[in-house]
Order: C-alpha cells, then sequence, then structure tokens
C-alpha cells in the first residue's frame, strides 16, 4: 500500500492527541473505520514514526535549552566584565575605596560562570591540582606580594606577612 495524503493527515491528527492518541479517535475524526485506521497504523509503521518525532522533538528541545544557557552565559558573563572594568576605573579615579569582598565576589563569579563550578574551593583546588610543594609555595609568594601591591596602590597597607619560609 502506497501512502497517501490522507494516511499522512490521519497519522499526524493521531501524533497530535497527545496521550490520548487511540486509533478509535482518529477513525471518529476523519469518519473512517476503525480496521482501516489500525491497518493503516500498521502499514505505515505510526509507532516507529511516533517515537522518531518524540525523539526528533526531544533532540530540538535540549539542543534550544543549551543554546538558551550558552546565550545566558554568555550575558551574564559581559553584565561581570563591564562591572569589574567599572570598579577598577572607579578605584583608579579614587571615585570609590577599594572594596575587597565585593571584587572577590565578582571574580568568584566570573570564574563559576565561565568554568561551571560550584565553589571557590572547586576552583582552587581545579588550580593547585598536580603542583610540587615546591610550585606551590612560588604562587604563595606571588599572591603575598600581588596583595602587599594592591595594599600600596590603595594607600592601604595590607598587614601581610610572607610566612612560607626560607627556599
Amino acid at each position: 500500500m502506497e501512502e497517501q495524503d490522507r494516511h499522512k493527515k490521519a497519522f499526524e491528527y493521531y501524533y497530535s492527541l497527545g496521550e490520548k492518541r487511540t486509533y478509535q479517535a482518529v477513525a471518529k475524526h476523519f469518519g473512517f473505520s476503525v480496521q482501516s485506521v489500525k491497518l493503516w497504523g500498521r502499514e505505515f509503521a505510526w509507532k516507529r514514526k511516533l517515537k522518531e518525532r518524540e525523539g526528533e522533538v526531544a533532540r530540538a528541545m535540549a539542543a534550544r535549552n543549551v543554546s538558551n544557557e550558552v546565550s545566558n552565559r554568555s550575558r551574564n558573563m559581559q553584565i561581570i566584565q563591564l562591572a569589574l572594568v567599572h570598579l577598577a576605573k572607579a578605584i583608579a579615579e579614587g571615585k570609590i575605596k577599594m572594596n575587597l569582598s565585593d571584587l572577590d565576589k565578582l571574580v568568584r563569579l566570573e570564574s563559576f560562570l565561565d568554568q561551571g563550578v560550584d565553589s571557590r574551593h572547586e576552583v582552587i583546588i581545579e588550580s593547585l591540582k598536580g603542583k610540587s610543594f615546591e610550585e606551590l609555595r612560588g604562587m604563595l609568594k606571588t599572591e603575598i606580594e600581588t596583595l602587599k601591591q594592591l595594599g600600596e596602590d590603595c594607600d592601604k597597607p595590607l598587614l601581610l606577612e610572607d610566612d612560607s619560609g626560607p627556599n
């Protein structure tokens, strides 16, 4: 049997019924016999077509969700980066005092959106993986020097001591 337009329309109606789909409902809607609709369902593999269509819909929805998530993260990242630029400019111009807490929150939020980590601990752990004790000591010294420089730049000395010991 060759699939004709009426068979295709019957299948589309069958599909549109959702959870309440039955061959009887299709037969009643179009005025066909239930036996004819059952035959078409078998002959034109409506059950297989239904699964394929539902798979296509699910894949399309998943792709749309991924696309939306990417767009949202990108937009949020741009907002955070703009906020960091404005914060840095305002600090440089002396319009606001540096608030390390706000800066920390923005940097962590940026890292979260960029890497998808859930906490500062995950960021730290990931950056420290595979490092030797000497590498960790060097990183700590660099961080201390950066914080001291920040303190000097803000005309507020930070009370940090380099207690990492001798090299």
